[in-house]
C-alpha cells in the first residue's frame, strides 16, 4: 500500500505531465520546470529506468532557451496531436480501441458513464473527448489528491478501476507512438515519465488492466 507521501509524490507527477501533454506549448511550462530544477527534483515514485531516461531527455530539451525550443515544441505539439495530416500519436484512447479507430467510439461513452456515476467533472477544450490523455492524468491526480486528503481509500479503489478498464488498456500503446514519432526530446521525455508513472501505479496499486485488441 502507497504511503501519504508516496500519493502525494505521484498526485504532482499526474498533475504536471497533464499540463505538460495537454496545453499548446507556452513559456510557462519549461520555465515551471526550470525554477524547480525538475531533472534533480522529480519524486522517486514510478518506473525507475523509464523515468531516468525521461528525466535525461526533458533536462536535454529544457538546456535550450525558449526562443530556441518554443518554435520546435510549438512544430511538434501540432504533427504529434493536431494535424491538420495524419496524428502521428493520436491522445484519445477511442481511436486505439474502436475498429475504425473512431473518436468518441464505446470505449468513451464508457468511460463518460464512469465518471457520471462517481461524481467526476472533467473539463475539456472545445467541447473534445474526455479520453485524451492528458485529461485522464488530470482526473488521477485529483483523485490520488483526494485520497491524501480522506484517507479511506474510496478514491483509490475508483482509480484502480480507471487505470484498469480506461487508461492502461491503450495507454502503452500511446506512449510509445509518442516516443517513436516525437521530433524533440521534451516530447520523446513527457512520453517515457507518462510509462514510468502509470506503469508504477499499476505495480504499487496491484492493477491488472483488460486485455483488449488495439487497432492502432
Amino acid at each position: 500500500m502507497l504511503n501519504q507521501d508516496q500519493l502525494s509524490q505521484y498526485q504532482a507527477q499526474c498533475n504536471v505531465l497533464y499540463h505538460a501533454i495537454y496545453f499548446e506549448p507556452s513559456d510557462v511550462m519549461p520555465d515551471r520546470l526550470r525554477a524547480v530544477d525538475v531533472v534533480h527534483s522529480w519524486p522517486q515514485t514510478g518506473a525507475a529506468d523509464s523515468r531516468a531516461a525521461g528525466l535525461a531527455l526533458l533536462g536535454e530539451a529544457l538546456s535550450e532557451d525558449n526562443d530556441t525550443l518554443l518554435p520546435r515544441l510549438k512544430r511538434d505539439f501540432t504533427e504529434l496531436f493536431i494535424g491538420p495530416v495524419e496524428l502521428k500519436a493520436i491522445p484519445w484512447g477511442s481511436p486505439y480501441l474502436h475498429e475504425k479507430r473512431l473518436l468518441c467510439g464505446p470505449s468513451t461513452q464508457a468511460l463518460v458513464q464512469f465518471y457520471q456515476h462517481y461524481g467526476i467533472l472533467v473539463t475539456t477544450q472545445l467541447n473534445e473527448p474526455v479520453d485524451h490523455i492528458g485529461l485522464m492524468l488530470s482526473v488521477l491526480s485529483s483523485l490520488l489528491e483526494q485520497e491524501v486528503d480522506k484517507q479511506d481509500g474510496a478514491a483509490l479503489e475508483v482509480l484502480r478501476v480507471l487505470l484498469a478498464e480506461h487508461l492502461l488498456p491503450w495507454s502503452p500503446r500511446f506512449c510509445d507512438k509518442l516516443a517513436n514519432a516525437a521530433q524533440t526530446p521534451y516530447y520523446r521525455g513527457l512520453a517515457l515519465l507518462i510509462t514510468s508513472v502509470l506503469e508504477g501505479l499499476k505495480q504499487d496499486l496491484g492493477v491488472q488492466p483488460l486485455s483488449l485488441q488495439l487497432f492502432q
